[in-house]
């Protein structure tokens, strides 16, 4: 049985957030732009080649839409993928790294020691 503490009851947009509930209980809510900023999409991070060649990610202006969460969906029981009001949807975003940024004050919140922006995967 999966760790309830990375199973995903519930995954909704409210406002500008993403709220994800988990099996343990625990409800994390995460600020659109933050997530956004850490998409994990090929096209937002790069990616890497079968022969080690990367990919560099492609970099373009972004609206104030780009960073507003418009649904969501779970993906089997590894992860979450979001639709911003500027229609990407690519990314899907992996539990154990939402669990492990989540920004509520029990799980660190701030006082984490990585960077806000930092990657999620």
């Amino acid at each position: 049985m999966r760790d309830p503490k990375l199973s995903v009851e519930q995954a909704l947009v409210v406002g500008h957030e993403l709220v994800v509930r988990w099996r343990d209980g625990h409800e994390s809510y995460f600020p659109g732009d933050m997530l956004r900023k850490a998409c994990p999409c090929a096209g937002c991070k790069g990616e890497k080649h079968l022969f080690g060649k990367a990919t560099l990610p492609t970099l373009k202006p972004m609206s104030a839409q780009a960073f507003v969460p418009v649904a969501v969906r779970l993906v089997g029981n590894y992860g979450v993928q979001v639709v911003w009001a500027d229609g990407h949807d690519h990314g899907i975003y992996h539990v154990e790294d939402l669990r492990r940024v989540c920004p509520c004050p029990q799980c660190g919140g701030s006082e984490k020691e990585e960077e806000p922006d930092a990657p999620l995967a």
